[in-house]
């Protein structure tokens, strides 16, 4: 197997950083980072963790997608999921054309089963059922949507749309077209609207408060988290076991933004909070607005933050604590086996690192093949070695270095 050199985010960085005619030191002084790391970044001997990508971002005026070298169009067309963008895309422009006379839409609690169905295949990260679904979904909702004739079920297809859109925002997001994520986000808060459900905005403010911390904006991130507290206090019934999830995710959010603001008082304020909702419900509620809370999550948010925060050996001892139970969303024990390689391959503990990679394969093989801190840290992993083991060489080939 060739050794992916030149195909790494410390590569594409370098690159950039010669185009706008700058030197280690003066990139490094513009993203307030050590020209060490810079150095080491650009070398792929440390992975480019998504505060340093957007930091280095923002400083070399690129976007990020850029750098992370997204989408991935061969692996995309190898999986069949390249022939998929253009009808959501198409699918996602369908929202203020009214009904469509080829169109006879299904009642709306069938829609709403299958809309929730999908969801579940996000949490799962099934890109490919989700793929082939969402597009015609959409376009039937959206019939149903501008033909209803009451306003209970006009309200019921609005929730069911902007689930939908949560749903292309996820598949879109996770593939690296961050520019149609952005737009399914924004059709999903008309359809909150719509909908009149202020729970299921706060929801669509989470998931912009993310895009946002892609770019480094941990203080508008927090703004905007800030703006979905303020809906979630609008419901009618604040200790219900909906409403504590909601803003139980969206402290474990404001947690993660604080961490990558490097705020660590800020970080526990919004654990405490998260910690304080979770018990209070007493147990896992994944399926509750779909925002995967609960005692579990919280725990992961624990380790997650303290990765955040450079606090390697904290996310250790609170990784020994972490057990996962049977049905756990896969988005999120995936998602915590990538944050764990790349700790690991921070302290330099490669086999670790790479048990970690093949978990999250296992768990969520779509999620993984696509997440490019993943893809990172295998190059790092592989650069690192003089023989590249054969574990981590079948890695390196199945996310297409």
């Amino acid at each position: 197997m060739s050794r992916p050199d030149d195909d790494h985010i410390g590569a594409r960085i370098a690159d950039y950083r010669k185009l706008r005619h700058l030197t280690q030191l003066g990139l490094a002084q513009r993203a307030f980072i050590s020209r060490g790391t810079i150095a080491k970044v650009e070398a792929g001997l440390t992975p480019a963790t998504p505060t340093i990508v957007a930091a280095v971002a923002r400083a070399l005026e690129v976007d990020i997608a850029a750098l992370n070298g997204q989408p991935y169009i061969s692996e995309m067309r190898q999986d069949r999921l390249d022939r998929m963008i253009a009808p959501l895309s198409d699918a996602l422009d369908l929202y203020d054309l009214g009904p469509d006379p080829d169109i006879s839409p299904r009642a709306a609690e069938t829609l709403s089963v299958e809309v929730h169905e999908l969801c579940a295949d996000a949490c799962a990260t099934q890109y490919k059922v989700i793929g082939s679904k969402l597009p015609g979904l959409l376009g039937e909702l959206t019939t149903a949507f501008s033909t209803s004739s009451t306003a209970a079920d006009r309200r019921r297809i609005a929730a069911s749309l902007s689930w939908s859109y949560w749903v292309a925002y996820e598949f879109v997001y996770r593939l690296g077209y961050h520019q149609l994520a952005s737009i399914a986000l924004e059709r999903m808060g008309w359809m909150a609207e719509q909908a009149q459900d202020p729970l299921l905005s706060a929801i669509r403010l989470n998931k912009r408060s993310s895009m946002l911390l892609r770019r480094g904006d941990s203080r508008l991130a927090l703004k905007v988290l800030e703006r979905g507290h303020h809906l979630v206090n609008q419901h009618g019934d604040p200790g219900s076991i909906p409403v504590l999830a909601v803003s139980g995710s969206l402290h474990l959010a404001g947690a993660i933004a604080a961490a990558q603001a490097k705020n660590p008082d800020a970080v526990t304020g919004h654990m405490d909070l998260a910690r304080e909702s979770a018990s209070r419900i007493g147990r896992d509620v994944p399926r509750t607005y779909w925002a995967s809370f609960g005692v579990t999550n919280v725990a992961h948010f624990d380790v997650a933050t303290a990765v955040e925060l450079g606090k390697l050996g904290d996310a250790m001892k609170a990784a020994r604590h972490l057990h996962f139970p049977a049905g756990h969303p896969r988005m999120r024990v995936g998602r915590y086996y990538i944050e764990m390689a790349r700790a690991y391959a921070q302290m330099g503990k490669t086999e670790a690192a790479e048990r970690s990679l093949h978990r999250a394969r296992e768990v969520a093989p779509q999620q993984a093949r696509y997440h490019p801190l993943l893809r990172e840290t295998v190059a790092v992993l592989v650069r690192r070695q003089r023989r590249t083991p054969t574990g981590l060489a079948s890695l390196a080939a199945w996310v297409g270095m």
